[in-house]
């Protein structure tokens, strides 16, 4: 027979307050996070306890504080099912009984075929804890939680899960720190600064502008513009010469060109120019054009392979996945890419995302997933930091993504600093350890009012355990990821100082060779024009 923990005192709206009729100690259920059943008028109302506190004015002096959370209901052939909210509440004085086994199962363990099982109830590992793939990537989902709270882990634990269950999935993941690689060694395609391929000719004009205009006065910065945008269309159209289109070429049309068509085109306008002066913004350009080709680091955007032939779809088909090949996730690497065009690689990318699943057949379009870590330095709540095509890009995705079925996945450790907007558009949130009092109020804005009180245990959350609210969940649960074996963890984990600095285990060959490899990939500064 269940524990009865106490009786119904006062009932408001989302919450009651139960007495605790026993004696600290002699309830093995007493405690935060802990589930208990009250008979409703029609089912059973459940809920979690979130607060056991000393209160005078009580009968026995002391209460629980219940999050009321949804109702089960039971079927007279004997079978039972669970509905979220609460519209038949208890009334005083009813019963406040923990919750069975067989509630719990009836709560947590969702009927559709699509879940997946990352972990338990923090409370009781013998209550498997799933997430539903259908819901949690309809809506979009966030997974917030200060550095070194495992959202790293978690993030591969989801979509190992995930990809064991579906390996015909496609699944991009931005990864900024080149984290990822080694947690899927077999079924994910890497591509990095070498041997990723983004022509040029693919890059919109805010792109192209983003990379090739550098310093200069407001003024100047316009003037090269608008000669960018005149010798890229003339470019494009040159490229296009003699083939029949039915369509006109702008400055964005996807259509190659040569690199060396776009030089020339520059050099012959400014070569019909009258006075020296003028030819300022043009020398800007072609300088800071010719030092990026130059650039080792800039050569998946101008090796000469790639540059004219239109390998639009071989782009889009490795991104994406398409076909997928036993391959169903692509990991790109942004680690060694200049730290100043990241952000327009980010925007390229998921621009090409997005254009492609609107213009796909909408019932060939298989449906994608996009896993952007560290989200708040590409969509950032200040719109004056970033680049503000980058944060139109990912911002489109959270707002009409998944009408072209197109799923986002944000990951930060600073929700404060994450575009609200966008983090409103997450059906489902995980919410990790943060100790920061402006990252768990942001939390406590997009988590349900009921659920709210599981929000006070953020600041000590431990590591592997995150509370999880939304589309993606049966139910508001505190949960703790399963464990990953070692050769499966990304490469994020803090390093060992005490270990390390017991032997001195490098050397001068070491550090030669990373001076030459860092070599290898610098070139000299600019010079300011």
């Amino acid at each position: 027979m269940n524990e009865v923990l106490g009786r119904v005192l006062t009932v408001d709206g989302s919450q009651i307050t139960a007495s605790l009729d026993s004696e600290p100690g002699e309830l093995s259920s007493v405690r935060v996070g802990a589930m208990v059943s009250i008979s409703g008028p029609v089912g059973e109302v459940v809920g979690t306890v979130s607060a056991v506190r000393l209160e005078p004015g009580s009968p026995t002096g002391r209460v629980l504080v219940v999050d009321l959370l949804g109702e089960i209901f039971r079927a007279e052939y004997g079978g039972s099912h669970f509905l979220r909210g609460v519209s038949n509440h208890p009334a005083p004085g009813t019963p406040v009984i923990c919750a069975s086994n067989a509630d719990l199962e009836t709560v947590y363990i969702p009927q559709s075929r699509s879940s997946i099982q990352v972990g338990t109830l923090y409370n009781d590992s013998t209550q498997p804890a799933f997430l539903m793939v259908n819901e949690l990537l309809a809506k979009h989902f966030a997974l917030l939680g200060a550095t070194g709270a495992g959202k790293s882990c978690a993030l591969t634990l989801i979509l190992s899960a995930m990809l064991d269950k579906h390996p015909n999935a496609h699944v991009i993941l931005l990864d900024p720190h080149n984290e990822y690689p080694q947690a899927f060694p077999d079924i994910a395609e890497s591509v990095n600064s070498d041997n990723l391929q983004l022509p040029f000719w693919l890059f919109d004009f805010e792109e192209a502008c983003r990379v090739l205009i550098r310093g200069g006065t407001n003024q100047e910065q316009e003037s090269q513009a608008m000669i960018l945008k005149d010798v890229i269309t003339a470019a494009r159209m040159e490229y296009a010469k003699g083939q029949q289109l039915p369509f006109s070429i702008t400055v964005d049309t996807p259509i190659p060109y040569l690199t060396a068509d776009l030089i020339n085109i520059l050099n012959q306008r400014m070569g019909k120019l009258d006075k020296p002066d003028s030819a300022a913004p043009y020398l800007r350009l072609k300088t800071r054009f010719e030092s990026l080709r130059n650039d080792p680091r800039f050569k998946f955007m101008f090796t000469d392979t790639f540059d004219a032939p239109d390998r639009l779809s071989e782009v889009v088909g490795r991104l994406l996945r398409i076909p997928v090949r036993g391959k169903p996730l692509t990991i790109v690497d942004l680690s060694g890419m200049p730290g100043e065009i990241v952000d327009v690689v980010v925007s390229l990318l998921c621009r090409v995302l997005f254009d492609f699943a609107v213009w796909s057949e909408r019932d060939r379009m298989p449906p994608v997933l996009l896993v952007c870590e560290e989200a708040h330095r590409y969509i950032p709540e200040d719109e004056r930091v970033g680049f503000s095509a980058t944060q139109r890009a990912i911002t489109r995705l959270a707002k009409e993504g998944r009408k072209y079925g197109v799923s986002l996945a944000l990951i930060s450790q600073r929700p404060s600093e994450l575009s609200a907007h966008a983090l409103s558009q997450c059906g489902t949130i995980f919410a990790m350890r943060m100790g920061n009092e402006l990252d768990q109020e942001i939390v406590s804005k997009v988590i349900p009012f009921a659920a709210r009180g599981m929000l006070n245990a953020l600041a000590g959350l431990p590591t592997q355990q995150a509370i999880v609210s939304g589309e993606g969940v049966p139910l508001t649960m505190r949960l703790r990821f399963s464990d990953l074996p070692e050769v499966r963890r990304p490469r994020s984990l803090s390093a060992e100082f005490s270990q390390a600095w017991q032997r001195d285990s490098v050397d001068a060959e070491f550090r030669d060779e990373a001076v030459w490899r860092w070599r290898l990939q610098s070139r000299q500064a600019e010079q300011p024009h």
